[in-house]
C-alpha cells in the first residue's frame, strides 16, 4: 500500500477538535474572570457614591436638629430615615470626633460597607459635640441633650 498521507487524517481531525474546545474554555475563563473583576469595582463605586449621599444626607440632619435645639435649648431628638443597604449590603455609621482625613473640620461621620471595601467621611459641623459611637445603617435618631449630640440606630 502506498502512504499518501490520508492515513493519520482521522486522527488531525481530532486533535483539531480538543485543541479548538481548549482554546474556547481558556478565552471564555478569562473573559469571565475580567467581568468578575468589573463587576467587583462597579459595586465598590456604587457602595462608596451610595454611602457618601446617605453620609451627606445624615451630615445634614444632625446639623438641623442641632441648630434646633440651640434655638430652643432644650432636648430635641430627629429622625432620618436612612436606607439600611448600599449596593446591596448592610453598612455602619461611626460618629466620629477626630477625623484625620476631613480637612479643617474636627467632627465627622464615617461611614463603611460591609460586604464592599468602601469607606467614607462626611464632616459634619455642630455647635454641640458629638459623641462618638456606631449604629447599624438604616433609621437612625439623632438625639441632642446638654451640649452633646448622640445617633442612635432608630429600629428596636
Amino acid at each position: 500500500m502506498i502512504d499518501d498521507g490520508t492515513v493519520d487524517r482521522g486522527i488531525t481531525m481530532a486533535v483539531t477538535h480538543v485543541l479548538a474546545l481548549g482554546i474556547s474554555a481558556a478565552l471564555l475563563a478569562v473573559l469571565l474572570a475580567g467581568a468578575g473583576a468589573v463587576l467587583e469595582t462597579e459595586t465598590e463605586r456604587a457602595a462608596e457614591r451610595s454611602l457618601e449621599t446617605v453620609g451627606q444626607e445624615l451630615a445634614g440632619e444632625i446639623e438641623a436638629a442641632d441648630r434646633v435645639a440651640a434655638g430652643e435649648g432644650a432636648e430635641t431628638v430627629a429622625r432620618a430615615d436612612a436606607p439600611r443597604t448600599v449596593a446591596r449590603t448592610g453598612y455602619a455609621v461611626e460618629a466620629r470626633d477626630d477625623c484625620n482625613g476631613v480637612a479643617g473640620e474636627a467632627d465627622c461621620l464615617r461611614l463603611s460597607a460591609h460586604a464592599a471595601d468602601a469607606t467614607v467621611l462626611v464632616p459634619v459641623s455642630t455647635a454641640a459635640d458629638l459623641e462618638p459611637n456606631t449604629v447599624p445603617g438604616g433609621p437612625i435618631e439623632i438625639g441632642v441633650e446638654d451640649e452633646r449630640v448622640a445617633l442612635e440606630g432608630g429600629d428596636r
